[in-house]
């Protein structure tokens, strides 16, 4: 497990009435026995903070799919969870069928 982090974006959400920043973070990307894991964390406004893991079968597929989960625990997150501003995408890779999940969000303007 590694803690060193790859990468990290700011996202936001409403609290009430108040626009509320928090982080994602992925880590480095490590061996898990005959693959690959790339850990994340969520730090979630007002919930704990959430820590868990893709595998991939190399370092690249694990970030990928890391994000790729990111992003739909991030679509799916009441109250919405945006990038920059209420509805647009968050800039992040999906898994396929996800898509809808995006496309509903942002009401069509990928």
């Amino acid at each position: 497990m590694s803690d060193e982090v790859v990468c990290e974006r700011e996202f936001n959400t409403v609290i009430d009435g108040q626009t509320t920043p928090f982080h994602v973070r992925w880590m480095k990307p490590a061996p898990d026995r005959t693959a690959w894991r790339c850990d994340y964390t969520i730090a979630w406004p007002r919930r704990p903070m959430r820590r868990r893991s893709a595998i991939g079968v190399d370092s690249t597929q694990a970030l990928l799919l890391a994000m790729k989960s990111v992003a739909g625990e991030l679509y799916d997150a009441e109250p919405q969870v945006f990038w920059w501003e209420p509805d647009d995408i968050l800039g992040l890779p999906v898994h396929d069928g996800d898509e809808d999940l995006e496309t509903a969000r942002t009401r069509g303007r990928g």
